[in-house]
């Protein structure tokens, strides 16, 4: 893990399913130091979870799974990304009218879908609940 006081912190796990939590947890650990609701921290550390398990869901060849998150004081950014160099699929057309996505814009303010050369990415912000003055 990396990480810097104004930047951005990234932590990279084997891209399996049991190393999701990891993930989970430093979405959580960052997000309770920025002004977030309790309900918040969960939201955002379900939206992770949940983004998590839509990417390796198809990338059986990736081998890392990777969240960055920049925090600042009204908002919390995350993304996450699976390599997809050894032969995974890509994200399937559509994957925006699927349950798993509407539980995703459920939980954060906005969620966007990247197919980028590395690999797909799912991009999630969770603005402060809470007033930062």
């Amino acid at each position: 893990m990396t990480a810097s006081r104004s930047g951005p912190i990234t932590v990279s796990v084997p891209a399996r399913e049991e190393f999701v939590h990891v993930l989970r947890a430093v979405a959580a650990s960052v997000a309770s130091r920025i002004p977030l609701s309790f309900e918040g921290i969960e939201d955002l550390r379900l939206a992770v979870d949940e983004a998590c398990g839509r990417l390796l869901a198809k990338q059986g060849g990736s081998t890392t799974l990777t969240l960055s998150l920049r925090p600042s004081s009204d908002r919390l950014e995350a993304v996450v990304t699976v390599d997809a160099l050894a032969g995974g699929e890509r994200p399937p057309a559509g994957i925006e009218e699927t349950l798993g996505w509407r539980l995703l814009t459920a939980l954060v303010d906005s969620v966007t879908l990247d197919d980028g050369p590395s690999g797909p990415s799912i991009h999630l912000v969770k603005l402060a609940s809470v007033p930062t003055s």
